[in-house]
């Protein structure tokens, strides 16, 4: 998969999907009445795209000194300071989007 990057060109992106419905954390199987697309970023795409999004949102879904998240609608990302596995990446990108309207609808919990 490749991501615009600015300046006309593309670059690779890693991500992954899931098409539910009810939240991400705790998904559903969609309907015809809720269907939603969400797609999780990571590493530098989801840098870029934190970069983009700001400023941090307050409060945060973290009470972990230096963890940070930044809200636009149908999107959500997050740095967190401390990773747990060095192969992780600090940033992570949640973009949601309704696919009966439309319209962003990001269904992440903290």
């Amino acid at each position: 998969m490749l991501a615009y990057a600015g300046g006309g060109e593309w670059r690779p992106l890693r991500a992954r999907y899931l098409i539910h419905s009810e939240t991400a954390t705790y998904p559903e199987a969609p309907t015809k009445a809720d269907s939603v697309l969400t797609v999780v970023i990571d590493g530098q795409a989801a840098k870029e795209l934190f970069d983009l999004v700001g400023p941090d949102s307050h409060p945060t879904c973290s009470s972990e000194n230096g963890d940070r998240d930044r809200r636009k609608k149908g999107v959500e990302c997050s740095y967190t300071a401390k990773l747990s596995d060095p192969k992780e990446s600090h940033y992570r990108c949640w973009i949601g989007l309704n696919l009966r309207t439309g319209e962003g609808d990001v269904r992440v919990s903290c």
